[in-house]
């Protein structure tokens, strides 16, 4: 419960501490180009991810920190196993990134604001127009030089292992042809899902090599969900080992 308290605390003081910024540079505000508009809304973001990380007693302890690019645009793709998954994402990446997530996110309080002013995409999976829609702004954004983040399991679980990938999300990447970077969170839905309260935790993040896709076998390209897939269970598997955590 005090985990809880202190986290929504630090939400509340930062929120209200940057209202000035967050009105001046919300995403679509005119006296901005969106690149300019975005770098200071992620570095607020950042900063606020990390103030949140503080707060709950969370350590998070990443292996391939070298592999995460300066800038983009590339395509960033991790399994999916809390709502802290963002959190913990925004707080490693520096490089300035929207997300394509579920509706459900523009809800969350005060994180939804923050997003809303980056100009992160929302998916109604209910919708099949509607996430086609998304998708298809996604892969402008890519080509316009925005780098994005997916979660392609499409909904999260605490299992130790991963869902099988939507293949849908994937034309983000197989319509640009941009890099992709595979990221693995392991135990992040130990931070509240499992007790629905914030609590001290140590979570993993495992980051893979870069995938040029142009360096791909024709069949991998052919396959691509399940080759970046099969890349991140590697790398689960790999910190689930490297840490003793049990299966």
């Amino acid at each position: 419960m005090i985990g809880s308290i202190k986290v929504i605390s630090s939400m509340a003081i930062h929120y209200v501490k940057m209202g000035k910024v967050r009105k001046e540079y919300f995403y679509g505000n005119l006296k901005h180009d969106k690149k300019d508009s975005r770098r200071h809304m992620y570095k607020v973001l950042q900063q606020l991810c990390r103030n949140m990380i503080k707060a709950a007693n969370v350590t998070v302890e990443v292996t391939g920190q070298e592999y995460l690019p300066s800038e983009g645009p590339v395509l960033y793709v991790a399994n999916h196993k809390s709502l802290f998954d963002i959190v913990v994402l925004v707080s490693l990446i520096d490089d300035p990134c929207i997300f394509i997530g579920k509706k459900e996110v523009s809800k969350m309080p005060l994180i939804g604001k923050w997003f809303d002013a980056l100009g992160c995409i929302y998916i109604d999976r209910e919708d099949i127009r509607q996430s086609l829609q998304a998708i298809m702004a996604g892969i402008g954004e890519l080509k316009g030089g925005q780098s994005v983040v997916i979660f392609p399991e499409g909904t999260r679980t605490s299992d130790k292992g991963i869902k099988d990938f939507k293949e849908g999300s994937f034309k983000l990447a197989s319509k640009t042809r941009v890099p992709i970077v595979p990221i693995a969170l392991q135990d992040t839905y130990k931070i509240f899902e499992e007790k629905r309260r914030v609590r001290k935790a140590k979570v993993y993040v495992n980051i893979g090599r870069l995938i040029k896709q142009e360096e791909l076998e024709e069949e991998d390209k052919k396959e691509l969900p399940r080759y970046v897939q099969n890349k991140i269970e590697s790398l689960l598997q790999q910190v689930t080992k490297d840490n003793g955590i049990s299966k």
